[in-house]
């Protein structure tokens, strides 16, 4: 706890630094710092844990962010949004002794979209994503009955709706409620992750004095855009568990070409087709030993309809497809795919995604690049 003071207290002189150094009028963010603490309940597959997850969850959290102020176009845009960066501990188990699946420790980054300001209310929804710790995962002799999480590592993601108060110019507070999820993508398995529902509480305080009115400047014509984007990535996933401690790695990959309209400057609809790769298929096609399974057969086909949220160079995007070629019912038949893409170029940007089976359920994780070329 020492040093974690520490580190709060040396974020804090951080940011109250850069607040000395800029103009509020001119400062294209204002920095504050955020505490939150939440508590709900489980959504989960577990067979194992149910007791265990009948207890509300508790976790705290602190934030460490940014008020954009209008200095750039794509920040009115998007209603002067909040972003930042923050910690989230989280006791997952209300009795320690119980526990088999440990408290996860996460670092994140989030992104705040306010959507209506009415007096001292904004309500707005929030994404967070980042790398989660916990020390106690899933073992076949000494952790049997841990189903839900099986490596130390794991994506960590929250989304939810909340509802912001401004008690003076520099302190509000905030209550909100939505979703926290824990997972590795079946890197490892077994892998059902970690549903929270919950609710958030939380206060924020301004580092310094806030601008008197965000900047605004009439926006120029906007001409829709017509591409067509090339991605491809790949992905390693985890077999099913044979009873050993034996690992079973198996190379997946993801294949895309998809036509974007965007029909303004922070949204793009899009459909897509989809080529798919899934090595760990081999041990999924009944009647047919592993060593005797095709390439062909471990690949489906599929289509795609999506959306894409543009942030200036991050695109948050989400698909829904089904596949109309698989050999193996393994994975249902349909999926979805979440995650984002970082523009480097005008052309180029890197890939981060999720895809999953059957809905929401992890398949595996997407590493790569798109290629947008423009047609209209």
């Amino acid at each position: 706890m020492r040093h974690a003071g520490n580190i709060i207290l040396l974020l804090c002189c951080t940011l109250s630094g850069m607040a000395q150094e800029q103009n509020p009028a001119t400062s294209s963010r204002q920095p504050y710092f955020q505490l939150n603490f939440r508590t709900g309940s489980f959504w989960t597959r577990s067979e194992y844990l149910v007791e265990q997850f009948e207890d509300p969850y508790k976790a705290i959290e602190a934030r460490f962010g940014f008020q954009l102020t209008g200095t750039e176009l794509w920040q009115q845009q998007h209603n002067y949004p909040k972003c930042g960066f923050g910690m989230h501990y989280s006791d997952l188990v209300k009795d320690k002794s119980d526990t088999v699946v440990g408290n996860p420790f996460s670092l994140f980054v989030f992104y705040s979209a306010p959507w209506a300001r009415f007096g001292r209310f904004t309500l707005a929804t929030d994404m967070s994503t980042g790398l989660s710790y916990t020390g106690l995962i899933y073992d076949s002799i000494s952790n049997p009955y841990n189903d839900v999480i099986a490596s130390h590592i794991n994506l960590y993601f929250d989304f939810n709706l909340n509802l912001s108060f401004k008690l003076t110019p520099r302190w509000g507070l905030y209550a909100g409620y939505g979703i926290t999820h824990y997972s590795n993508g079946r890197i490892q398995m077994p892998q059902k992750g970690v549903n929270n529902w919950g609710w958030s509480f939380g206060m924020h305080y301004l580092i310094r004095e806030p601008v008197s009115e965000f900047i605004y400047r009439e926006p120029p014509e906007y001409r829709p855009i017509k591409s067509i984007q090339l991605m491809y990535s790949v992905g390693i996933v985890e077999g099913i568990p044979t009873g050993t401690n034996e690992e079973l790695k198996f190379f997946t990959s993801s294949f895309t070409a998809d036509y974007v309209s965007q029909l303004s400057p922070i949204g793009a609809v899009t459909f897509g087709l989809d080529i798919l790769y899934d090595g760990s298929l081999e041990r999924a096609i009944r009647g047919i030993p592993p060593d005797e399974v095709s390439t062909w057969q471990q690949m489906y086909l599929g289509s795609h309809l999506g959306y894409h949220f543009i942030i200036d160079r991050v695109t948050i995007l989400f698909n829904l497809g089904t596949y109309f070629r698989q050999h193996s019912h393994d994975r249902g038949y349909y999926f979805a795919r979440a995650g984002g893409r970082y523009r480097f170029t005008d052309h180029l940007y890197g890939h981060l995604c999720i895809k999953t089976k059957n809905g929401i359920r992890a398949d595996w994780i997407e590493w790569g690049a798109a290629y947008s070329l423009k047609i209209r």
